[in-house]
């Protein structure tokens, strides 16, 4: 009876991950070729470029807030109707870019549907799969989220041939119209495991809970308070180095077209520290896999400072795009280690809105401090021991408990 249970099992809980891997993949396209446009929407309205990006910060920051009141609902109700209602709005939002004529209506398609929108992507996504995994937890979340990585490697050339051929109204139209329909069929397909379908769930790491924690007892927790530090500290490094490492490059005198190269380089080591993270970790163990991330990451980011050449800008974004996925991957795979299955999509808004709120300020205090001092040597300096504050609270956070 229960070989019958597990042969039953395993093809449902795949399934699970391609269709959640359809959502990651499909709601990050119109968010990833925002960059494309934003160039293209300054010279059709005259708008700044500061003006144009405080939409993306005001999607990444209400994203956060509102993840924190979906993931509370979806331990209620279920992950499915939370995923649809969201993705479906984000995909509206972002089509409706394509006949806006105002500054304020791209706050509110970009900003604020598109925030909402895509505020249940990432925490339902992994909340899901721990429901669903406990062994190969690590790849199953891995190959999940490396959707979104694939998103931003796609969505630039999609985007430019779209703009060139349609325009960039129908573009934009198309993009989000197309990624709201293709995400919101695969999110009809989520659910939870059902009785018999659920893993037995093993402690991987010391101290972990004999019991769910509950939200209320996961807030009074100082662990949860250094996790979510840790992700902030990721989120912002990330999102800095991806906003501001081509116009660095260009400050170094490397050519536009070797800089644009650079993100490039960065998403396909995305891509590969998803993935080969997600496979370490089941032979290395959660805490291994990170510290290896977090030292790629150093590495990488010590590279680019002091010797910021074409080849060395490559290799050091590759590098870091292994090591900064391994270690948000691995982040994500220890929460529900820590606090159990119980509240677990309230307490993953909770940490994602730590992690959305570094990602809003990292790219915004980097412009302050270059416009202060003409140059990015005190956030790409500091972005070193950015990494090592990070792994600091990462260890205090997923310690044994005093």
């Amino acid at each position: 009876m229960c070989l019958t249970v597990r042969v039953r099992s395993l093809p449902r809980r795949w399934l699970i991950v391609l269709a959640l891997s359809v959502v990651t993949y499909g709601i990050s396209m119109p968010l990833a070729a925002y960059g494309v446009f934003l160039p293209v929407l300054a010279e059709a309205f005259g708008w700044s470029r500061g003006a144009l990006s405080t939409a993306l910060s005001i999607n990444l920051l209400l994203g956060g807030v509102a993840g924190f009141a979906i993931g509370a609902l979806a331990d209620r109700h279920g992950p499915r109707a939370m995923l649809v209602a969201t993705v479906s709005v984000a995909g509206a939002g972002f089509a409706l870019v394509g006949v806006m004529s105002a500054l304020w209506q791209l706050y509110l398609f970009v900003g604020i549907l598109g925030g909402v929108g895509m505020s249940s992507f990432y925490l339902l996504a992994a909340a899901t799969v721990s429901h669903w995994f406990d062994e190969r937890r690590a790849l199953a979340i891995a190959l999940v989220l490396v959707g979104f990585n694939l998103g931003y490697i796609s969505a630039g050339p999609l985007a430019a041939w779209l703009i060139t051929h349609l325009g960039w109204r129908a573009a934009y139209a198309l993009l989000g119209g197309g990624s709201g329909l293709i995400t919101t069929l695969a999110a009809l397909s989520v659910r939870l495991p059902r009785p018999g379908e659920a893993p037995v769930r093993r402690s991987v790491v010391p101290g972990a809970p004999a019991r769910d924690f509950t939200l209320r007892e996961a807030l009074a927790d100082p662990r949860q308070w250094f996790l979510n530090a840790s992700w902030f500290v990721l989120g912002g490094l990330a999102l800095m180095i991806s906003v501001h490492v081509v116009p660095f490059a260009r400050d170094q005198g490397i050519s536009l077209a070797a800089a644009s190269l650079a993100l490039t380089a960065y998403g396909v080591g995305a891509v590969t520290g998803r993935v080969s993270s997600g496979v370490a970790a089941e032979r290395l163990g959660t805490l291994t896999t990170i510290r290896l991330g977090y030292v790629l990451q150093i590495v990488a980011l010590v590279a680019l400072w002091r010797a910021p050449s074409r080849d060395v800008l490559l290799l050091s974004l590759a590098l870091f795009g292994v090591g900064f996925s391994a270690s948000d991957t691995m982040v994500t795979k220890v929460i529900p280690e820590v606090f159990g299955m119980r509240s677990l999509g309230a307490i993953m808004g909770v940490l994602t809105l730590g992690w959305r709120t570094g990602a809003a300020l990292g790219p915004a205090t980097a412009g302050f401090l270059y416009d202060v001092t003409g140059s990015y040597a005190i956030p790409f300096g500091a972005a070193p021991v950015a990494v090592v504050v990070s792994w600091i609270f990462f260890a205090l956070g997923s310690s044994r408990r005093a």
